[in-house]
């Protein structure tokens, strides 16, 4: 009901901002009497090639994100190292495969259409009252500068331990926050979490809690970083500090 409501609303604003002026169009009445069956088959699966162009330019940023950030990071010295996992360039690949989108559906489209292009737009402007093109172009143009977005921000998310030194660079943050490993304060290990339910479940984590307040929670772990890697980083912190590891059952800070 909210979802149908939403929609409305958003196709009411799209034609209040974009509105359809029709134009002339030639032999548009005959060709619409002899053809609108067809064109509303093709905007009925026009998911299809939507879905599957959509699909394929997200695969390729996808691969074009990797190879980036393994370029991007190539040659960093470090005793340990967290950095985006590949998943993390499936998203920005789905903002650019919708942002990209124009071109080879506007291509297709001519291919399949021909001459019959220019009616077949008319005719789906005039049956939702807005223009097609700027709409679907404003789309496109968010889609893209999210995908830049977060493309930069991947790059410069990242953990990163090199001797007393700790750099951590938040998604979204634009400075590096460094430490020493003389100003941990505590490192606590979890058992248990507190799930939104509120309930204890089994998800073992470290707290690592700096001078000013910070604390590094290793179950915010997007990174998809193992749990033997952090006991690896854990223990590499707490031999070269004065500190022990603190061993609770429950986390209850949520």
């Amino acid at each position: 009901m909210i979802a149908s409501v939403v929609t409305a609303f958003i196709f009411l604003l799209f034609g209040l901002l974009f509105p359809h002026k029709p134009k002339p169009v030639k032999d548009y009445e005959k060709l619409l009497l002899v053809n609108e069956h067809k064109y509303k088959i093709y905007e009925i699966f026009s998911i299809v090639p939507l879905f599957f162009f959509t699909g394929l330019i997200c695969y390729v940023f996808y691969l074009l994100g990797n190879d980036v950030q393994e370029v991007y990071f190539r040659g960093r010295e470090a005793e340990f190292a967290i950095y985006p996992p590949d998943a993390f360039w499936v998203v920005p690949g789905i903002c650019f495969g919708f942002g990209l989108i124009m071109p080879p559906i506007e291509f297709l489209y001519r291919l399949m259409l021909q001459e019959e292009y220019e009616v077949y737009m008319e005719y789906t402007n005039r049956k939702y009252g807005m223009d097609g093109y700027k709409v679907v172009r404003l789309m496109c143009m968010g889609c893209v500068v999210a995908g830049v977005g977060l493309s930069f921000l991947g790059l410069g998310w990242y953990k990163e331990i090199k001797g007393d030194k700790i750099v951590i660079a938040d998604f979204y943050s634009l400075t590096l926050q460094e430490y020493t490993i003389q100003q941990i304060e505590s490192v606590t290990y979890f058992e248990k979490n507190i799930n939104s339910e509120g309930m204890a479940e089994v998800e073992p984590h470290y707290k690592i809690t700096f001078s000013d307040g910070r604390t590094w929670d290793t179950s915010d772990n997007f990174h998809e970083v193992s749990e033997e890697k952090y006991e690896a980083i854990v223990n590499y912190l707490v031999s070269r500090s004065n500190l022990e590891v603190v061993y609770k059952d429950v986390d209850e800070v949520e």
